[in-house]
C-alpha cells in the first residue's frame, strides 16, 4: 500500500510540474505578443495552451479527490494533497488572466509609437509577475521557505507597478479630449495591468501555501517579520 500511495504522490507532483510549466510557458507567450501583437501562430498557441491547463486542473483535482478517498492519507501528507488542488486553482486562474492579458495585447497594439512608455512599464510588470510565479512553483516543489517569502515581498512591487501604470494613464490623458476608441484603449490598458496584479496575487496564494506546509502556520493574516521568516504576535 504504500508503494501505490508513493506512486499516487508521484502522479501528482508530475501533473503539478505540467502545469506549472504550461502557465509559465503561457506567461512567456505573453511576452512575445507584447513585441509581436500581429503573429496568428503566437496567438493559436495561447489557445491551445490554455486549453491544455484547464484540463490539467480538472485532473488533478479527480486525482486529489482518488487520492483521499482511496489512501485516507494522514496529517502532512493531507496538507500536501490538499495544497495540489489549491496550487492548481490558482495557476488555472493565472492562465485565465494571461489569456485576457492576451487579447487585451492583440487589440492594443504597444508597438505604436504612441504606447512606447506604457509598453516599457507593461513589459517590466510581466517580466516582474513572471518571476513570481516561476518563485512560487519553486517554492512549493522544492519545499523552499525563503523563496516562498521573497515571492511575497516581491508582491509589493508588483502592486507599485499597478499603481505608477494607473498614475501614469491619469496624467498623460487629464487633459485630452479623447474619442471612443482611445477612451476603450485606456481602460484596456488599465485592465491589462489589473489582470497582472492579479496574477501576483495568485502567486502569492501558492506561497503562503508553501510557507503553511513548511511551518504548519497559516500566514495570509498573521503580522511576517521579514528578518527572520517568523511569525510574529
Amino acid at each position: 500500500m504504500s508503494i501505490i500511495k508513493d506512486q499516487q504522490l508521484q502522479i501528482l507532483l508530475n501533473q503539478f510540474e505540467l502545469i506549472s510549466k504550461n502557465t509559465l510557458l503561457q506567461l512567456a507567450i505573453l511576452k512575445q505578443l507584447v513585441d509581436d501583437p500581429s503573429s496568428e501562430e503566437l496567438f493559436e498557441e495561447a489557445l491551445t495552451n490554455e486549453t491544455l491547463i484547464d484540463r490539467l486542473e480538472v485532473k488533478i483535482r479527480e486525482e486529489v479527490a482518488f487520492t483521499v478517498f482511496k489512501f485516507s492519507p494522514m496529517a502532512e501528507d493531507l496538507r500536501r494533497i490538499v495544497a495540489y488542488q489549491d496550487l492548481t486553482t490558482n495557476l488555472e486562474r493565472i492562465g485565465d488572466m494571461v489569456l485576457n492579458c492576451v487579447y487585451m495585447v492583440r487589440e492594443i497594439d504597444l508597438t505604436r509609437p504612441e504606447f512606447y512608455q506604457i509598453k516599457a512599464m507593461v513589459s517590466e510588470m510581466l517580466e516582474s509577475v513572471t518571476q513570481m510565479v516561476r518563485n512560487a512553483v519553486l517554492s512549493f516543489t522544492n519545499m523552499e521557505l525563503t523563496t516562498a517569502f521573497n515571492v511575497l515581498d516581491a508582491d509589493d512591487g508588483v502592486d507599485d507597478s499597478f499603481r505608477e501604470i494607473r498614475r501614469y494613464l491619469a496624467e498623460a490623458n487629464a487633459f485630452r479630449e479623447l474619442s471612443k476608441e482611445q477612451l476603450m484603449e485606456l481602460f484596456s490598458l488599465d485592465s491589462l495591468a489589473h489582470n497582472l496584479e492579479r496574477c501576483g496575487d495568485s502567486a502569492t496564494n501558492i506561497a503562503e501555501s508553501t510557507i503553511y506546509l513548511i511551518k504548519g502556520r497559516d500566514v495570509r493574516h498573521a503580522h511576517i517579520d521579514v528578518t527572520d521568516k517568523t511569525e510574529t504576535k
